[in-house]
């Protein structure tokens, strides 16, 4: 095999490996928020999210609501969170407020930002648009706690991040 049939073959596993992110994103989209994220038909990797969480979250379940959003690249945000939790979780206590202050560890500690607006877009995305569909999001917002109360806002954005991590993040790398 020549080095041009090689290149060829690297750029074209690179191009799979891309695209399976991307469905993944997708079709978590889709079973949990009831929609893709629709990277698939964008081809490239990007997500919305809100530029204030808060205000977001806040709006849960308001039709016609508009925010300032912006796009980021996903897997490779999802990609960041996962080394800088993995790198800090393995460093002592006592050093990670230190290690937080280093360029590396601050751009991982707002990819975890920016993954949890992903969830925090799809989950008010989806809460303003209902459906009779049946999706995890709808499951969890059946869910009572032990005195029957609902789960709150921070709770529900929280399983949503946790369904995006790891139904994507096994496909990422």
């Amino acid at each position: 095999m020549c080095v041009s049939h090689f290149i060829i073959i690297l750029l074209s596993l690179t191009h799979c490996r891309e695209g399976a992110n991307y469905l993944a994103f997708d079709i978590i989209g889709d079973l949990a928020f009831g929609g893709p994220f629709g990277m698939i038909q964008a081809g490239k990797d990007s997500a919305t999210v809100p530029v204030d969480q808060a205000a977001v979250m806040a709006s849960y379940g308001k039709e016609d609501v508009k925010f300032e959003t912006r796009q980021i690249p996903a897997v490779q945000i999802l990609n960041g969170r996962g080394e800088f939790s993995m790198t800090l979780g393995c460093l002592p206590a006592s050093w990670r407020p230190y290690a937080r202050k280093l360029p590396w560890f601050q751009r991982g500690s707002q990819d975890v930002k920016n993954l949890a607006g992903i969830a925090v877009m799809a989950v008010a995305k989806r809460l303003a648009t209902p459906t009779d569909r049946v999706d995890l999001l709808t499951k969890l917002q059946a869910g009572k706690d032990d005195q029957g109360r609902p789960m709150g806002r921070p709770e529900l954005t929280a399983e949503a991040l946790t369904l995006l991590i790891a139904g994507s993040d096994t496909t990422s790398k």
